[in-house]
């Protein structure tokens, strides 16, 4: 019993460091443009590849991706959305989108700039569309019915918002990039704000998962 619950608390523990890294990620990227770039802020986080706060953008990425891929869910469904998720975010590290700046190879495939681009949006695209899964559909299923009220209720209510969230600030971050032109977003930062709308409903559905919030008073995996 004693080890069993230790796997329990290790993979609750596991949920909060992968919502705690996404919520991280946009704020990082705030603070790095008030010290290091005289309050100019980029026009989106993958953008911030370019910084010199690099290292940071892929390793928390990276970090956080390796983290999806090896959680393990419920079912076969659940384990499956969660390796996607965790390729598409090594696929938006290792392959940055484009850059107003003329690069003839970049990243470690030395691909152009137009085709690692063509794979950072397809790879962010996926990740954003299956986080939104994620959190809608698969975090709100339970093994019996939810009982009006209950804890996992207002759960699955937070649960749904965010997927909500992460969902509309895809489409937003969609037509920014085909409709608005590149003086447009670094004007407003519409993706930015997007980006950083969309990580932190991931977090914080993370968070939920991981028993930080609203979790029951005895600790369990069935109903989270």
């Amino acid at each position: 019993m004693r080890r069993n619950r230790s796997i329990v608390i290790s993979y609750m523990n596991l949920r909060t460091l992968i919502g705690i890294l996404g919520m991280l990620l946009p704020i990082m990227c705030y603070i790095w443009c008030c010290i290091y770039n005289h309050n100019i802020v980029l026009e989106s986080i993958s953008m911030h590849y370019y910084s010199n706060f690099r290292d940071i953008f892929v390793g928390i990425l990276i970090t956080s991706s390796v983290f999806l891929i090896t959680y393990k869910g419920y079912n076969i469904l659940d384990n499956i959305i969660t390796v996607v998720i965790g390729i598409s975010g090594i696929g938006i590290a290792l392959f940055p989108c484009d850059t107003e700046i003329m690069i003839e190879n970049v990243n470690f495939l030395m691909l152009n700039n137009i085709q690692t681009s063509i794979i950072h949006y397809l790879s962010a695209g996926l990740f954003f569309a299956l986080l939104a899964f994620n959190s809608f559909y698969l975090f709100t299923k339970a093994k019996s019915k939810i009982i009006r009220n209950s804890r996992k209720y207002y759960r699955n209510i937070i649960y749904r918002i965010c997927g909500v969230s992460i969902l509309i600030g895809l489409i937003g971050v969609m037509l920014t990039l085909l409709l608005g032109s590149r003086d447009f977003r670094n004007e407003t930062h519409l993706i930015l704000i997007l980006e950083t709308v969309m990580l932190i409903a991931f977090g914080i559905s993370w968070l939920v998962k991981g028993g930080v919030i609203i979790k029951d008073k005895k600790l369990t995996t069935a109903s989270t």
